[in-house]
Formats: C-alpha cells, structure tokens, sequence
C-alpha cells in the first residue's frame, strides 16, 4: 500500500466511500455507535446541500461550534462536500463566559464566516460571538437536505481547512491549508507510520486542535481506516478507555502528559488484562518531550506487550500543516544529555551521554532531551542564528522549515509573534538544534511556551502580573525561558520595586499550573530591551540569559536562596 496521497485523494472518499470500514464513537455509558465511510459520506453530501441551501458558496469559510460526534463529522465534511472551507471553534470548557466570547469572536472577525455551524446546546454562545464579531444571524443549526450533493472538483492550491493556533489564550491566529499542504502531510504521517491496508487509528484529542484534526481524525478518514474516537473528557475521566482502545487499534497520537497520566490514573490489574502488542505507533507531540515520562509509560505497559519502539516522538505546529519531523518506524527514541551551561545560542551543543531509551535506565534528573526525528517527502529544516544563517549540526538556534507542507502564512493580517513566514522558510520560532540526523527541540524562544499541549502568550502572562502587583508594563516583560526538561518563564522588572513578588508568583502560577519553572530577574534601568518601535526584544534578552550575559539577579520564587 503506498503511503503517499495525491491531492484529489484527500477527499477522493466522498465518492467513493467504503462500507466496510468506519468510525466508532464512545458513548458515556462505555458503548460505541458506529457508522461507515458510506454512511458518512451520504449524510456529508446532505449536510452540504443544506448548507448551500442556506447561502453558503463555493470557497465560503464556515466555523463549526460543535463537540467531537457524528453531526460533528457530518457537518465538517459536508463543508468539504460543496467546496466550502471548514474551520473548528474550541467549544466551551472551563473559561468563564465572557473570556470564552472574546477568544470566539476574535477567531470569527478572522474567519469571515458565512455560516457558524453550531448545535442547540452552543446556539446562545455562538449568538453572542457572532454579534460580538460584527456578524449576526449567521449562525445555523446543523441539519440535512433530502439529496446529497455532486461534490465539486478542487485544485491544489484550493483552501482545504482553516485551523487557528492559539489555543486558549493570545490573538488567535488563522492559517489556511490547501489540498496540497494536507495531502504532503497526511503522507508523512503514512510514512511515519509505515501506514498499511490493515491499520487503524483511536484518538481523543480535540478537533480544533491540529494533532487531533489532521494527525488522527483527517489521516485517518482519507485512509478509509477504522477510527475509535473518543472526546476529550472522556479520556481525562477514565484514560483507560484510550488505552483499551489500543487492543484494536494500531497508531495514536498524544501530548506526553497524555502518556503520563495514563501511566499514573490507571491501574496496573487493568493494564496486565490487556493485549498491547499489536500497538505499532504512538506519536508524541505538542510540548517538550520528557525522556522520563516516556520510560514511565513503558514500564507501566510492558507488561500487557507494549514495546517502546511504538513510541514515535514527532515534532510540528498549525503553520506547517502539522508534521515537520517524527523517527523512524521501530526503533527506540534516542535521548541526549545536555551538559552544564552546554546550550548556548548560536554555539555548539555540549552532550555528555546518549542513548536509546530502554538501553538504560533514564534518571530522575533535568537535562535530557528526546529526539524527534526528521523529515519526510521534500521537508527541510535547518538550524539558523538571529540573522537566519544556517548553522552547523550539534549547534543550537531556532528552528527553520521549508517544503509543500508549510502553509502560505496567516489570514486577515493576524500578528505573526515569534514564528515568521519569510522567502527562505518559516522561522518557527522555536530552539533546537540537530544531532545524529534527528531535530532535538527545546522550546519556544521567548514569546511563548506550550503548557500540556496549550499554548499561552507571554503578553497573557504579563497582563496577569500588571494587574496582580501594579507594576508599571513598561517595567516588566515576561519571557519564555524553556527547560531541558520543561517549559519555564522569567519575569524580568526593572528598578526598585517592594512587596510584589508573592502577589506576581500567584499570578503566574495559577495561569501555568505546577510544572513550569518561574524565576524573576531583578535589574536596574536598561535590564528590559526594546525595538526601535518600543516593543521588548524578548528573543535577545532569551539569548543573553541562554549566554549567561543577562545583566540581573536571578530569583527563584520558594527556593531558598
């Protein structure tokens, strides 16, 4: 079976859809409700009717404010269907109602939307944000036609799907993703994968976030594979069901602390009544991969057959499709360690040991780094300076991607932060470097960092600090100041300033939860460094506190000193 898709293929199975393959949906009382590739397709050409019957044209963006479900899928690939654009929204959680609004509204003033796709339960929210977006009336209850659409033919250079970045919290950022994007890259995860006729895939990741739309849901549909698909708080409940899934299914993909609170929430008597041998691939993405959660996961599994060369570290984000690299089919990820005052930007990358996990023991120690591969089909990555000259292996710097799966930048004049689409590629704004023919990743370069697969933007962070402490903003800037071994933030404040340092920890703690590190640098006039246009030049201050010429004292909230 070939692993590479040519454009048309991505949605070749609405006409011609298999019945004997589909998804299974996971009920609350533990059922699945399952429905074919046939059955799907019929009913996404009659959701397609319906939405052209409501106005919606060829090339039209539409927004989707629906839960993961079979209407979900119906609606999303109706879309595609009539040749509209799809775009999922996060549905509500957590966020209070008024912050949730803001985020949606601010996604839909970028997405143009003709129609918001939306069900009863989200109908009031997705009317408040439609007006807050200066689009009313727009929102349209998911429901289908008689007859099934003819689905129009689609270039390569076609807009497939909107996806926006920015998780739960900063401006969102819209990047648009031809047929060609998503076919190159939905072939690398096929390649990845060593993707065969008999394979099949379970997933619980949401569908606005790219891992779980194009990583699990989309390369798994355009296969015509089986799919077990979970929603996101039914994993978070009971992860056990993820990995039961795995008894059937053989490729998953997850964030690593996916992985470790698999490993913690669920019991080992579970566990041994398993089979998990036939589990081939377990791609691990979307924050900083920690060796140890890795080797946890392993020794909690082993025993119902897991084997660690399933474990594929995989590294990506929203404006390259979703894959840039991940290693090669079974073989164990390889893990470095970098040695004291061994990363400095712009120098080489001092290793003190390396090895493939399971050949020793990985210690309970900061410093280590997982390797995640390298590309596939035409992808290129280098490693350049502050300039954006490609530096030499083992050299750290930030990451730069080019090839057919970088997208062609971001829509409606949205800020671009620290990743840049630029003539030689896309500046991801990330650290890392290149060591033994795999990427090694570090972390984002100072304007932001990703917290159990979500991104949060310093400028959030900040804010938070100012209206905790009363620090004037323009005396304090935060920047992401990424671990080995996890994500970090520093919260540089210049001059002399009393009683507000407990008041920003809390602040900063309570956005970020108890894993990153939080330290304070303390310095007179001049710590802070700004543009000519006033704005903190947080990458160089990043790059002189990697360089240790950061002229401040360093302060970490709770240790003693």
């Amino acid at each position: 079976m070939s692993t590479t898709l040519d454009f048309a293929d991505v949605r070749d199975w609405l006409v011609r859809p298999r019945a004997d393959k589909g998804i299974r949906f996971l009920a609350d009382d533990g059922t699945w409700d399952y429905h074919s590739y046939a059955d799907l397709a019929l009913a996404a050409r009659r959701s397609a009717t319906a939405m052209t019957a409501a106005g919606a044209r060829p090339a039209d963006v539409v927004c989707l404010l629906m839960p993961t479900s079979y209407p979900t899928l119906c609606a999303y690939f109706g879309a595609w269907a009539a040749g509209l654009t799809p775009c999922m929204i996060t549905p509500p959680s957590f966020a209070g109602s008024a912050e949730y609004v803001e985020l949606v509204s601010g996604i839909l003033r970028r997405a143009q939307p003709v129609l918001m796709v939306t069900t009863e339960r989200y109908q009031e929210v997705a009317d408040l944000a439609l007006v807050a977006a200066d689009l009313p009336g727009r929102a349209f209850s998911h429901g289908q036609a008689e007859e099934p659409i003819e689905v129009p033919k689609a270039g390569p250079d076609d807009l497939a799907i909107l996806q926006f970045t920015s998780g739960s919290t900063g401006v969102p950022r819209g990047v648009p993703v031809t047929w060609q994007n998503l076919a190159v890259n939905i072939s690398c995860t096929r390649a990845w994968s060593e993707w065969a006729e008999d394979d099949s895939m379970a997933s619980w990741l949401p569908l606005y976030h790219d891992m779980g739309l194009i990583g699990t849901l989309l390369a798994t549909v355009c296969s015509q594979a089986d799919l077990w698909l979970m929603q996101p708080a039914q994993f978070l409940r009971d992860p056990g069901r993820w990995l039961e899934c795995m008894t059937r299914a053989t490729i998953t993909a997850a964030p690593p602390f996916a992985y470790e609170y698999a490993a913690q929430r669920v019991a080992a008597e579970r566990i041994v009544g398993w089979d998990l041998s036939g589990w081939r691939t377990a791609f691990v993405g979307a924050q900083t991969i920690d060796p140890e959660v890795l080797d946890t996961f392993v020794e909690a599994t082993a025993v119902a057959g897991f084997d660690r060369t399933a474990l594929t570290p995989a590294y990506g984000m929203a404006e390259t499709t979703l894959g840039v690299t991940a290693t090669d089919p079974g073989v164990a990820p390889l893990v470095v360690r970098v040695g004291p005052d061994g990363l400095r930007f712009g120098h080489q990358v001092t290793l003190t040991r390396q090895f493939h996990l399971g050949e020793e023991p990985v210690p309970a120690r900061s410093g280590w780094l997982t390797g995640c591969g390298g590309p596939r089909l035409g992808t290129r990555i280098g490693i350049v300076d502050g300039d954006g000259v490609e530096l030499p292996p083992g050299h750290l710097g930030e990451i730069r991607v080019s090839g057919e799966t970088v997208t062609s930048g971001y829509t409606n004049d949205a800020g671009s932060g620290g990743t840049r689409f630029t003539p030689d590629g896309l500046r991801t704004g990330d650290a890392g470097f290149l060591h033994d023919g795999q990427l090694f990743v570090l972390g984002r370069m100072g304007d932001s960092l990703k917290v159990r697969g979500r991104t949060v933007y310093v400028e959030d962070l900040e804010a938070a600090v100012v209206e905790a402490t009363g620090l004037s903003i323009s005396r304090c800037v935060v920047i992401s100041a990424p671990e080995t071994d996890r994500a970090g933030v520093l919260l540089l404040v210049e001059g002399r300033h009393h009683g507000w340092r407990d008041a920003a920890y809390q602040a900063l703690r309570s956005r970020l939860g108890d894993e990153p590190r939080i330290r304070f640098a303390l310095g007179g006039n001049g710590l802070i460094q700004h543009t000519t246009s006033g704005k903190p030049r947080r990458r160089r201050m990043w790059q002189h506190l990697q360089e240790g010429t950061l002229d401040a004292t360093i302060v970490e909230p709770g240790v003693p000193a």
